[in-house]
């Protein structure tokens, strides 16, 4: 009996669709398998830096001979929509596919095998696993790993960052511009030139200023007969057997052939962008190129103190309005770092993006600065809510011409805003399911900077977070920079790794009279922190009623005749922020303000604003835009806002009046008022007779320190005149106790994903990430019906997060009085099948793990779920004023708090997470 004929292998590297995505090609380009892998191999052996451990560089030049070995017998080509998961969707392109190639790898080399069958997957999971099995597997790795936790996936991330240089210079060399497209995972950019062998890379990561490379290719021209089938499938709208058709026309070709086809050759140059990098100028030529300012002495010597480090830690103590931003942002350009910046709001961001893309425009305009010419300049928002990023190159904002996932940054960007609260999440790998290790990758590299701002306003669970956080940065020798301005000196202390490296111009006196005098003289700001004040103390906050109940219309009628007082007496020509407590007072001011004035509030010229946390988030942007442009031109407006404004943003106004609030929060509203020391009768006007809370552990002020505060308002009172350093000496926080479970829990995430014990790997599978609170939040939203589906139309619907126990069903005498019609609970979950995101019904368990949504449907006419319950009255001006009650506070159980949502059609669900520490708690902890 004769033997099978053996079938010819599929040695292919990448295959390519020259042109335009055509369901019909003429030609199908195929690299060999062996110069795909030998040019790999040439770009690791010249990458620059290796792990400083032994033998780095030559097992990843092993793992890059072994990476694809398995490809010929994995080969297929595919469409785009994938007809399994879309059996009727429309041709897109033309894909290929070496499914489950890594798996197969087979070595003796247990580290060169372990990154060659992971170096498609960078996700914690992945690259934790891998590592606890060489550190189990062999004494030798096990030391490596000790002496640099995050060897293995350093190794793997130069493989992939190889693997992917040479993927985008393959497609664009041999004509398949479409996949040539950069990914965000790549940390490079490749740009062409006039000289079509020349590439250019940046940054550069090798040794040598220039790589040789050449890209082979074999040609597959379809026949008319051929090209007449696909032709046939598409009239017949069988676009789904067009993936499968083409994949066997090739293969049939390619097993005809008794030995290689003719190939192809293209030779290339690799070379940087600039062979001139920035070189290092002084602090007055790069102010005066990006800002057209003389810095001031603060900004002098944060400049000096991060250019001549390697590795920066400085603790800024800067008073507001002195230019912090500025003085961490322009250094960090100059000496090429990653900046991240993660700030305590998610308010902060609309006015940093703002601000800092302007300076991007200039940093990456060559009439500015040559050595930029053609360089991509990036800047990433990473909120959660909102994920995206802006690409800058020669002055100009690209980002619309490029044809990538914007929302899919991770964290590729030159200057990052995010918050407190998503930096964690991003520090302990949680996001893109592939991909998630390159967040604490990109965090942990050398040029990388973050920078704490307005790092005063942490309190309770996330100044735990940020002080456990902080520490396990400076221990790993990360570049940080602390910077605030009414941060306790109790708190400072937690620091106290830091007190060598301060840079301090509120407490030295030297220092601040320094600045000071440059701001009165050569800034022109000749009433520099001068304001009246008024504390008007016999205002009532609220009253209680018979019931229990607080009502508040009384303090809000009083604080809108205030406002009108002040408009009117200035002319309608004054700039006046309005700050008060709660988002329901400020929203009943505002409107009586918008009744009584008859202003027009949907003008292009309107000059009555209402800002606060529950606006939608895709309208608080443009809100603030709208604001800051006034403000900015010295435009008159009155703004009615609550504590979302309150902390970084750049405001000036004349006259700001304030619900009576902790000193740490009065200064910085205060320094929204006469910013600019440009104001002659700047006035801050206070409001209130009480703050709630008082001696509690949610409150900064203990009884003493109420009473302490008390008199040195009244002491101001006298004098008539508000003095911000007199205010800090009220400033304490004696009841920040660290609850011990919120570091434990930091301790077993930081060891999970930098140290690979997966014994902590549960926690990380619950998404155990308390950064505030211990209470989880949910997104609410509000869909119109306008927008279609919802679901697949979500990120256009209005929407905010909130913690979960806001949502709590009220009742006075057992009547609920904030449930809603057409109100549903769902949860957002990976539909495996799919192989993409999608909803549920919300189910019961523990509340970490869930993506927790809350929809508040329109009723339509007169359809409802319940028709018992009144609809929810939501108006896009005013955002979410009150939130509906979804769920039933059940009794705690011993640390477990308990939610149960019951809709009126379906299975109820019972919500379970950790009770927060009680004051009684803490102080029998003390």
């Amino acid at each position: 009996m004769s033997e099978a004929k053996r079938k010819r292998p599929f040695i292919f590297g990448r295959v390519f669709f020259p042109g335009k995505s055509d369901p019909v090609p003429s030609v199908v380009r195929l690299q060999p398998l062996g110069d795909h892998v030998g040019n790999v191999k040439r770009l690791v052996k010249h990458w620059k830096d290796f792990p400083q451990i032994e033998g780095s560089c030559d097992r990843v030049v092993k793992a890059a001979e072994l990476h694809d070995m398995a490809k010929p017998q994995r080969f297929s080509i595919t469409t785009e929509p994938d007809p399994k998961k879309e059996p009727n969707g429309k041709f897109k392109k033309y894909s290929y596919s070496f499914r489950g190639h890594p798996y197969i790898v087979e070595s003796p080399n247990l580290w060169a095998q372990t990154l060659a069958r992971g170096h498609h997957d960078f996700s914690v999971q992945k690259i934790s696993e891998d590592t606890y099995k060489l550190k189990k597997e062999s004494p030798e790795y096990a030391n490596f790993l000790s002496q640099d936790p995050l060897a293995y996936a350093y190794e793997l991330y130069i493989l992939e960052m190889c693997d992917q240089i040479e993927a985008e210079l393959a497609c664009r060399v041999i004509g398949d511009d479409e996949q040539a497209e950069s990914r965000t995972f790549m940390d490079y950019t490749i740009s062409t030139t006039q000289d079509e062998q020349t590439y250019l890379l940046d940054p550069w990561p090798f040794q040598d200023q220039e790589i040789k490379l050449s890209f082979k290719y074999w040609s597959k021209y379809l026949s008319e007969e051929e090209q007449k089938q696909l032709k046939t499938l598409r009239d017949r709208n069988e676009d789904n057997k067009l993936g499968n058709t083409l994949d066997r026309i090739v293969k049939t070709w390619w097993e005809a052939q008794t030995t290689n086809p003719q190939t192809e050759n293209r030779h290339i140059i690799l070379k940087p962008v600039s062979q001139k990098y920035l070189e290092p100028q002084n602090h007055q030529a790069i102010y005066q190129k990006l800002a057209g300012f003389k810095p001031n002495p603060m900004q002098e010597k944060m400049y000096d103190a991060i250019i001549s480090t390697n590795d920066p830690v400085i603790l800024l103590k800067g008073p507001t309005g002195t230019g912090k931003t500025e003085s961490v942002l322009f250094p960090a350009l100059v000496k090429g770092y990653r900046l991240i910046l993660p700030l305590p709001a998610k308010s902060l961001l609309e006015d940093q993006k703002e601000r800092i893309e302007k300076y991007l425009l200039d940093f990456s305009n060559p009439d500015i600065f040559p050595e930029n010419k053609d360089r991509e300049i990036s800047m990433v928002v990473d909120t959660g809510s909102q994920m995206y990023r802006w690409v800058y190159k020669n002055g100009k904002d690209i980002t619309a011409t490029l044809n990538i996932n914007l929302r899919r940054h991770l964290y590729k960007g030159d200057v990052i805003l995010t918050t407190i609260d998503k930096f964690l999440y991003r520090y302990f790998s949680f996001g893109d399911k592939q991909k998630s290790f390159i967040f604490p990758f990109r965090i942990n590299q050398p040029k990388t900077l973050i920078c704490f701002d307005e790092s005063h306003s942490y309190d309770e669970i996330s100044f735990t977070n940020f002080q456990s956080l902080v520490q396990a940065l400076y221990e790993a020798g990360r570049s940080l920079v602390l910077m605030t301005a009414t941060m306790p000196n109790d708190l400072i202390k937690r620091f106290d790794f830091l007190k060598e490296n301060v840079i301090d111009f509120i407490d030295d006196d030297e220092n601040r009279e320094e600045l000071e005098k440059f701001q009165q003289q050569t800034l022109n700001r000749p009433y520099l922190n001068q304001r009246s004040f008024e504390w008007h103390n016999t205002i009532q906050c609220y009253q209680t009623n018979s019931e229990g109940q607080r009502d508040s219309t009384e303090f809000q009628n009083q604080v809108t005749k205030m406002i009108l007082a002040q408009w009117e007496l200035r002319g309608e020509a004054t700039r006046i922020l309005a700050v008060v407590e709660t988002v329901k007072d400020a929203a009943a001011i505002y409107q009586q303000l918008k009744s009584t004035l008859n202003c027009d509030t949907s003008s292009e010229n309107r000059w009555l604003f209402f800002y606060h946390g529950r606006i939608a988030d895709k309208l608080r942007p443009e809100l603030y835009k709208q604001i800051k442009h006034r403000d900015e031109k010295e435009n008159s407006y009155i703004l009615v806002t609550t504590s979302a404004i309150e902390v970084g943003c750049d405001l000036n106004a004349e006259v700001l009046i304030s619900q009576i609030c902790p000193p740490e929060n009065l200064i910085q509203r205060a320094g929204r008022c006469n910013r600019r020391g440009n104001i002659s009768d700047a006035k801050v006007i206070l409001v209130g007779d009480r703050i709630p809370k008082v001696g509690e552990k949610d409150c900064s002020l203990t009884e003493a320190g109420w009473q302490k505060y008390q008199e040195t308002l009244k002491s101001l009172q006298s004098s008539k005149k508000f003095d911000a350093r007199t205010i800090g000496e009220c400033l304490s926080h004696p009841y920040h106790v660290d609850d011990y479970r919120v570091i434990e829990l930091f301790s077993m995430l930081q060891d999970y994903v930098y140290n690979a014990d997966l014994t902590c790997q549960p926690a990380h599978e619950k998404g155990l990430v308390i950064t505030r609170s211990w209470t989880p939040s949910a997104t609410l939203i509000f869909d119109d019906g306008n927008h279609g589906d919802w679901q697949k139309n979500l990120a256009n619907l209005p929407q905010v997060t909130v913690p979960i126990d806001r949502l709590s069903i009220k009742e006075v005498d057992k009547i609920p009085i904030n449930k809603y019609a057409n109100v549903d609970a769902y949860e957002r979950y990976y539909d495996q099948e799919k192989t993409h995101y999608s909803f549920r019904p919300l189910r019961g368990g523990y509340a970490y793990s869930k993506d927790i949504l809350i929809r508040i449907g329109k009723v339509n006419d007169g359809a409802r779920h319940e028709p018992e319950l009144s609809s929810y009255d939501y108006k896009k001006e005013l955002g979410f004023i009150d939130l509906p009650g979804v769920f039933k506070r059940w009794k705690s159980i011993g640390f477990e708090e308990r939610l149960r949502y019951e809709p009126k059609d379906g299975k109820g669900a019972t919500l379970i997470y950790t009770k927060a520490l009680s004051t009684e708690t803490i102080s029998g902890g003390l």
